[in-house]
């Protein structure tokens, strides 16, 4: 292959503005804001060929999270592009979630809605199949992205397979 994967850094997510961001991964995940790098100076090519933006865009303002043990969240707010619609579905290409385990999902949920955050039916339970006792609950950012918090102590999977998903446990 030429070279070797440790592992995922962070993921990168594009918010209508970054204070908000900040503010939801705190409440929520109890984030810690690492480092914020403010206004880009860069030129239109460098948003093009570099970041695959529009030509036009300009990088507002940055910031790394740390939300638990795992991948890092960055948080990014554009300038001088058109404000896109609704977030993508999870059933729509491109659509995506991110999922955060905790070591309680029904205690997320409580907290979530204390929150005010717009919540989806569960927390579920997965009885049967390599999911077997997985436990979760989808709910959204204020700005639309869809997240996921789930709990578990052994997946179904683990009885059949050497390999092990990362896992905080």
């Amino acid at each position: 292959m030429g070279f070797k994967t440790f592992g995922m850094h962070h993921i990168g997510i594009t918010v209508p503005d970054i204070d908000q961001g900040i503010a939801f991964f705190k409440a929520v995940f109890g984030a810690v804001d690492v480092f914020r790098t403010g206004a880009f100076d860069v030129d239109e090519a460098f948003m093009e060929r570099k970041l695959g933006a529009l030509p036009t865009s300009n990088i507002k303002d940055l910031v790394f999270l740390k939300c638990g043990l795992g991948t890092s969240v960055e948080l990014f707010e554009y300038t001088g592009d058109e404000p896109a619609g609704t977030a993508l579905r999870s059933s729509e290409v491109g659509g995506m979630h991110l999922c955060f385990q905790v070591d309680d999902v029904h205690e997320a949920k409580k907290r979530l809605l204390e929150l005010g955050v717009d919540v989806l039916d569960g927390p579920n339970h997965v009885e049967e199949g390599p999911l077997a006792g997985f436990e979760w609950i989808y709910f959204r950012a204020p700005w639309g992205l869809m997240l996921e918090v789930a709990s578990f102590d052994r997946l179904g999977y683990e009885n059949g397979s050497s390999e092990r998903l990362w896992s905080a446990r």
